[in-house]
């Protein structure tokens, strides 16, 4: 039997990939926060996700989202929750700031993503430096420039409705 289709390979480094401390070393996913509690920002007793250090490091403004979190949905994102488990981090792991912890956990979810292309594409031969990186995903053009970065790739493509893809798709789909 043949039948269409697409050989897709998945990164756990979105929004809600928990960032965790173990006492040597930063991780990244490939758990999730989900999104009911959520990250720790909004505002549900959710863990530290990227999300959380793009808050941290002010990539999103808790004053430019809408007053939608929160258990009555009517609060912005807690920057103060974030910072506060960031500090905690930074003493535990003897870092000079809450700051330099959630950048640090940045660079592993960027390098993840990196990671995720190069098993497609360099592992298989690909000069992808020759291509143009498609980003999708609520927080991709957060991370496609850094990610094209580190694979020496020149251009980056972010579709209007990259943030909103998997929603956008579901909804054009056929239900059968």
């Amino acid at each position: 039997m043949r039948a269409p289709m697409m050989k897709i390979h998945t990164v756990a480094a979105g929004g809600g990939s928990l960032l965790q401390y173990d006492g040597s070393r930063y991780r990244v996913g490939p758990e999730s926060a989900g999104a009911n509690p959520g990250p720790a920002s909004y505002r549900r007793g959710g863990p530290l996700a990227v999300t959380d250090a793009n808050v941290m490091l002010g990539k999103l403004q808790p004053d430019l989202f809408p007053a939608v979190f929160g258990p009555n949905q009517d609060e912005r994102l807690d920057k103060e929750a974030v910072a506060a488990k960031f500090s905690q981090i930074a003493e535990e792991s003897g870092s000079n700031s809450p700051e330099e912890v959630a950048e640090g956990f940045l660079k592993i979810a960027v390098e993840n993503m990196a990671n995720a292309v190069k098993k497609i594409s360099v592992q298989r031969g690909y000069d992808i430096t020759k291509y143009a990186l498609t980003c999708f995903g609520g927080a991709g053009g957060q991370h496609a420039c850094a990610v094209a970065d580190i694979l020496g790739m020149r251009t980056v493509i972010v579709h209007q409705f990259a943030g909103i893809l998997s929603a956008y798709g579901m909804g054009l789909a056929d239900i059968k």
